[in-house]
């Protein structure tokens, strides 16, 4: 199953999907996220600045993590495409597979995104603009997957 994977795909969404992520909640919805993800704390000298290699160890993690979505993805949507024939839909409908997408979005990423209102206590600001992200990336994602063959 991992053979069939393109891997150049998985290294360029691997690494947009930090690019997405940066332009996300650093550039376009920067003052609201950082304010509700970070704290509304009048002084934000109290809140620990993380140390370069903090930020580094943390880089190097969400690469990883990135180019792990994007296989995890791709052999999702390798079985949706081969699944088609074998369960009568059609696996080779662009719509079929965004559909598909935004159901593996939903299933994968709202528990995550949601459980930072939940147990952690951010606001629907953070909820949203997290899955609001995660969309984007997984129809970034599909886009990539489905025409780069």
């Amino acid at each position: 199953m991992l053979s069939t994977i393109n891997y150049g795909a998985v290294a360029v969404t691997g690494v947009l999907s930090l690019v997405l992520g940066f332009l996300w909640m650093a550039v376009i919805w920067k003052k609201p996220y950082q304010r509700d993800m970070y704290g509304n704390t009048v002084d934000r000298t109290a809140t620990p600045k993380p140390s370069k290699a903090g930020m580094i160890q943390s880089f190097v993690l969400y690469i990883v993590v990135s180019f792990v979505t994007s296989i995890a993805y791709a052999v999702c949507l390798e079985l949706f495409r081969s699944g088609g024939q074998a369960f009568d839909y059609d696996g080779d409908s662009f719509a079929n597979a965004f559909w598909f997408t935004m159901l593996l979005t939903a299933g994968f990423t709202l528990p995550f995104t949601v459980g930072k209102k939940v147990w952690q206590f951010k606001s629907w600001t953070v909820v949203a603009v997290d899955t609001s992200y995660e969309v984007v990336r997984f129809t970034m994602l599909l886009l990539f997957f489905w025409y780069w063959t």
